[in-house]
């Protein structure tokens, strides 16, 4: 009755903006005067913290005793994220809290969503639970009896519990972007205490992770100063002086400080990939102790990434039209030993893609490679002969973006996403000959154009086409990576 008085025919379902991880603040003791935001990591707070190592460090350089060190470190890493930690059910602390967003208007569009905000700590499917109760509010709100989702990195995973739990009845459409919705590898051999440096690497990331600097004439000198420690062979030093501190310190600030609190939280489950599972709850969980959240994260693992095929297709089955973006060609965290993978900076783009068989980083497949799943003479390989999509869930709904860092996108994403949310059938990547399944990305014109045949860029016309602060603050940034994930 309510929905035969109160519909909507403006034939644009809602849609509900599930974002990635942090798209919440944690707060501790909020309300009190020791309030305080614990995440996003409230910066200037972290600093103060950090910094009162800084007599540790030179009683470090001055008598070599890492052990001293390392516990004054675990120390202020406890400080700053130790209250993040869940107990061994996978509960919160009740001290640590967020505020859920009330739902009011009943205006909704392409340019008018919902945003939905969790605690990226818990398990997927208690935050499903909270997005069904979302879901249902704005329903009730604009009179649609459907709503669509689309889900960016971590918002993938609540959007496939939320599929795994209650069906496809409320659901129109779903885009994914850049979601780890097999997991990733990084998450994987942290979780197992497998740390790697490489320089080639450590370059690429500090060319690719930091665009809001691209033009910074400041990245200019900054490149051709960190060049010359490069060639004079100091910056080897520099990655020998980082290799020996993890060395020394690196398993057991891991064991003591990092693994206990971030392992601990169900949420970060979802993103450890099946090739680590077993290996990852093996090495850090005990089953007397955490058995509650050993339960969630089981749920999780087994009932839904290791279904994601089996899930995404029955909805599309059901009349939900899905799309999933898989950014490529960016370095991935190159603080582990999956380096190598291909990612958008962040989720290996095999898994973001639910399939797809993907070459090594700046390098292609052999010239005698062949599609590994035949489609009736339909090619699923890429122009640069780097990914074959044939192998994907969903083949013919699935893009990949050549250059799209994780999640950051401009009028050209905004674009294709209105396409699809637009369209009354299933859009798939032979539908449009300006959107094929292979992009480029060209952020400075806000557009894509067709993936072309690789061309041989040599390292110093890659770091061009790219300025930023390159080599030192990627440095910086990865080992402080090694302690935030």
């Amino acid at each position: 009755v309510f929905f035969a008085e109160n519909s909507c025919d403006c034939g644009q379902s809602p849609i509900v903006y599930i974002s990635g991880l942090g798209s919440a603040s944690l707060i501790r003791d909020a309300g009190s005067e020791n309030e305080q935001q614990l995440w996003k990591i409230d910066t200037e707070y972290a600093i103060k913290e950090f910094a009162t190592l800084a007599p540790s460090v030179a009683a470090l350089m001055a008598t070599g005793n890492y052990d001293a060190f390392g516990d004054d470190l675990i120390a202020v890493i406890k400080t700053v994220f130790g209250d993040l930690a869940l107990d061994g059910d996978g509960v919160s602390s009740d001290r640590v809290t967020y505020e859920l967003r009330e739902y009011t208007s009943s205006e909704h569009g392409l340019d008018r969503d919902y945003y939905f905000a969790y605690d990226f700590r818990i398990s997927p499917f208690e935050t499903a639970a909270l997005l069904k109760t979302a879901v249902e509010t704005v329903k009730e709100l604009t009179g649609h009896k459907k709503v669509s989702f689309k889900a960016s990195s971590m918002g993938g995973v609540i959007a496939m519990a939320y599929l795994s739990a209650y069906g496809t009845e409320d659901i129109d459409k779903i885009i994914f972007i850049n979601c780890p919705i097999l997991g990733t590898e990084v998450a994987g051999e942290l979780f197992t205490k497998q740390l790697e440096i490489n320089k080639d690497a450590l370059i690429r990331y500090g060319e690719q992770a930091l665009p809001a600097l691209d033009n910074d004439p400041l990245a200019a000198i900054l490149y051709a100063v960190i060049e010359a420690l490069d060639i004079s062979g100091i910056w080897d030093t520099l990655l020998l002086t980082a290799d020996f501190f993890i060395d020394k310190l690196g398993e057991k600030v891991l064991n003591e400080a990092v693994i206990p609190i971030f392992t601990s939280m169900p949420g970060l489950w979802s993103f450890v990939s099946d090739l680590y599972f077993e290996q990852a709850k093996d090495a850090v969980i005990n089953p007397e102790t955490q058995a509650g959240m050993l339960s969630k994260i089981n749920d999780y693992h087994y009932n839904v990434q290791n279904k994601a095929a089996e899930i995404l297709n029955s909805a599309r089955a059901d009349g939900v039209c899905i799309y999933i973006i898989a950014g490529y060609d960016m370095q991935r965290t190159p603080l582990v030993p999956s380096y190598l993978n291909d990612s958008d900076g962040t989720v290996d783009t095999k898994y973001a893609s639910v399939g797809a068989v993907v070459a090594p980083i700046r390098e292609t497949f052999s010239d005698d490679y062949t599609q590994a799943v035949d489609f009736d003479g339909i090619n699923y390989i890429s122009p640069d002969n780097h990914i074959d999509a044939s192998t994907c869930a969903l083949p013919d709904s699935t893009w990949f973006i050549k250059n799209m860092l994780h999640c950051n996108n401009h009028d050209g994403h905004r674009e294709l996403y209105r396409m699809m949310f637009e369209s009354d059938t299933q859009l798939t990547v032979f539908s449009d000959p300006c959107y094929l399944q292979f992009l480029q990305n060209d952020k400075d014109n806000q557009t894509f154009y067709e993936v072309v045949p690789n061309e041989d860029y040599t390292e110093l016309d890659r770091l061009l086409l790219a300025p930023s602060l390159l080599h030192f603050v990627a440095f910086i940034s990865c080992l402080l990576k090694v302690f935030r994930f």
